[in-house]
């Protein structure tokens, strides 16, 4: 995990968030290294339970070592964050939220593995699966800051809701990129969750917005991996049809502005903190060509 190359979005929100509340924050590392822990520990789980057989382009650890020895790697590593957290000096006050956050990515995983290949599938669920899978971290790391600084309550939740923000468009960004991106871009092969059957976030859009007859001729044998695939022409089709491209890329670049809006009111003495995460948030918005 340690070279694989991931971006460290959470540890750097968490830093950039704590010294825009206060310029002299020098514990963002602690919380940071937490927050990574907790990641990793569910990246492995996650390619044990998905049957991953690859990450960043390479073989996923539990392809080489096996299942037994991945899974305890990965609780291994969540017991490693909580042990670093008892140590810290606010780590009692912190303890309430990486837990809930452990226990939202172990629900989160359960209802997807409920609703895999299930064309049932509400909004309502998909957004529970996402906050624990993604978003509930990124609200830690915000959340977290607030706290580290002595915010008041009001404040402490304010920051923390930016982080949920911030985690579920990072999430629907990754699920409108899986159909609406190229190979090179991605970096991996595309409709991966659509091999899997999985329904994210551009299906159901598109889900509101067809006919009964396009619901039927989608959904009918949607368990059945063989006519899925031979379905998946029609299925972009559909999601061309009803223009959720630009749907979703618009409502991606909405959420983000209010991020940033909310970061812009910060009366910040460090600018220069405040410009780079700024321009790291406007990154995940998506262009749509022309």
């Amino acid at each position: 995990m340690v070279y694989s190359g991931g971006k460290r979005i959470r540890p750097l929100t968490h830093y950039y968030f704590g010294r825009i509340i206060n310029p002299d924050y020098n514990e963002w590392d602690s919380i940071g290294a937490i927050g990574e822990l907790i990641h990793s520990a569910s990246l492995l789980h996650d390619d044990v339970i998905d049957n991953s057989d690859m990450r960043r382009g390479k073989k996923t650890l539990h392809v080489l070592y096996g299942n037994k020895k991945i899974i305890l790697g990965g609780d291994f590593l969540l017991a490693c964050g909580l042990e670093y957290l008892s140590r810290l000096k606010m780590g009692f006050v912190l303890l309430p939220v990486f837990t809930r956050v452990i226990q939202n990515l172990a629900i989160a995983e359960i209802l997807q593995m409920e609703y895999e290949a299930n064309p049932e599938i509400t909004k309502e669920i998909y957004e529970t699966i996402i906050l624990g899978k993604t978003a509930d971290l990124f609200s830690a790391m915000t959340e977290s800051a607030a706290i580290m600084n002595h915010l008041d309550q009001k404040s402490v939740l304010l920051f923390k809701e930016q982080g949920k923000k911030m985690g579920r468009i990072f999430q629907i960004r990754d699920d409108y990129l899986d159909y609406f991106s190229s190979e090179k871009e991605l970096g991996k092969s595309l409709y991966l969750d659509y091999k899997r059957g999985l329904i994210t976030y551009p299906l159901l859009l598109l889900k509101e917005k067809m006919n009964k007859i396009e619901k039927k001729e989608l959904f009918q044998n949607w368990k059945d991996p063989e006519i899925r695939q031979k379905h998946l022409n029609l299925t972009l089709e559909l999601l061309n049809k009803y223009r959720i491209q630009k749907e979703i890329a618009n409502e991606i670049e909405r959420e983000i502005f209010v991020i940033i809006d909310f970061i812009k009111l910060q009366k910040s003495k460090q600018i220069v903190e405040k410009e780079e995460l700024i321009y790291t948030i406007q990154n995940l918005v998506v262009r749509i060509e022309a």
